[in-house]
């Protein structure tokens, strides 16, 4: 039982209990999952993410707990206490949310150049223009939206039709690749019945995963050039 001598939100809790609860606090989209952006973005990616059990390279609730036992298997109950409230304090304060997109998409003249904005963080490799890759790298790195099927001899594979869907409302020459102003016209077109308010957070929510995606490409890129020093 965690907090013998002080009290804390995480007293009388066992170790797996303890975990439960931070797997909570982490889960910042309420997904029933974690993923690397979640993960690294709360601090605790470089923790869990060797521990990923499938291609999707996600977490589930049961998975967290596993990995965060056998992680910190060795720890005492004072030094695991204190690992999991500063784990669960980061979880608190770093929200991986979209308030700064929003802030960032609700200063542009209209949504033509909202759509813009999105176009640009979407488009990693500068050429002007998406394709179906690049859509899914950007959007849904972990194939979250991935329909698995099984095949013969039990083997496991995945399709990405919900993605394809999606690129074809945005392709209307249909020439494979998209440009800003395909893009903008589908989102606009898609989106049109929706409130002022929720255009924004879903055009918010996909900066945000592009945003996040380029972000952690730079530190690789960062990584790589200091070890070419080294």
């Amino acid at each position: 039982k965690m907090g013998a001598t002080q009290t804390t939100e995480i007293s009388g809790l066992s170790r797996e209990e303890v975990a439960k609860a931070i797997f909570r606090h982490l889960d910042d989209d309420n997904s029933k999952r974690l993923d690397v952006t979640e993960l690294e973005g709360q601090g605790c990616g470089d923790m869990v993410k060797t521990y990923f059990a499938n291609r999707e390279q996600t977490m589930n609730e049961i998975q967290f707990v596993t990995a965060l036992l056998a992680t910190w298997k060795l720890d005492k109950d004072p030094e695991y206490e204190k690992k999991a409230l500063q784990l669960i304090e980061t979880a608190k304060t770093v929200k991986v949310g979209t308030v700064e997109e929003e802030k960032k998409l609700s200063e542009c003249k209209d949504k033509a150049e909202m759509c813009g904005l999105v176009f640009e963080a979407l488009d990693d490799d500068k050429s002007g223009s998406l394709d179906l890759k690049e859509v899914i790298k950007q959007l849904d790195p972990y194939h979250k939206k991935a329909q698995f099927v099984l095949k013969e001899g039990g083997k496991v594979d995945y399709s990405m039709k919900y993605w394809e869907n999606i690129f074809k409302g945005y392709d209307k020459d249909k020439n494979g690749h998209v440009c800003k102003k395909e893009f903008s016209s589908a989102l606009i077109e898609k989106f049109k019945d929706k409130e002022e308010k929720l255009f924004l957070l879903i055009l918010a929510k996909m900066l945000k995963s592009a945003n996040m995606i380029n972000a952690a490409k730079g530190k690789k890129g960062e990584a790589a050039e200091e070890k070419k020093k080294d």
